[in-house]
């Protein structure tokens, strides 16, 4: 196959359907049973990071094409951005309980 024939895909787009489907079955879970802790979700957010570099590893190993436009560029910032805003949530919930009061 020569470059033009090897499909071409967007770095980020299997991490962020992922997260999308992770965050509504936490955001289900939460509907149906109240009494669910969902801080662990929170303590779980560098596992965002983590996916989108095994996800940029193992696309880059087999010599396919990994489209880097604005829209996958988006996609991982805005994964880059939960992920560091919900390790800031739950570092202060871990270290500082009383702050926020859930």
């Amino acid at each position: 196959m020569t470059n033009s024939e090897i499909p071409c895909r967007r770095v980020g787009t299997f991490t962020f359907g992922v997260i999308l489907v992770v965050s509504g079955a936490a955001m289900l879970t939460a509907i149906y049973w109240p009494e669910f802790n969902l801080q662990w979700l929170l303590q779980l957010s560098p596992l965002l990071l983590i996916s989108l570099g095994v996800e940029t590893l193992i696309a880059a190993r087999d010599n396919r094409r990994i489209k880097y436009d604005w829209v996958g560029m988006l996609l991982c910032c805005l994964i880059v951005g939960a992920a560091l805003c919900l390790f800031a949530v739950s570092w202060i919930l871990l270290h500082y309980p009383d702050f926020i009061n859930l």
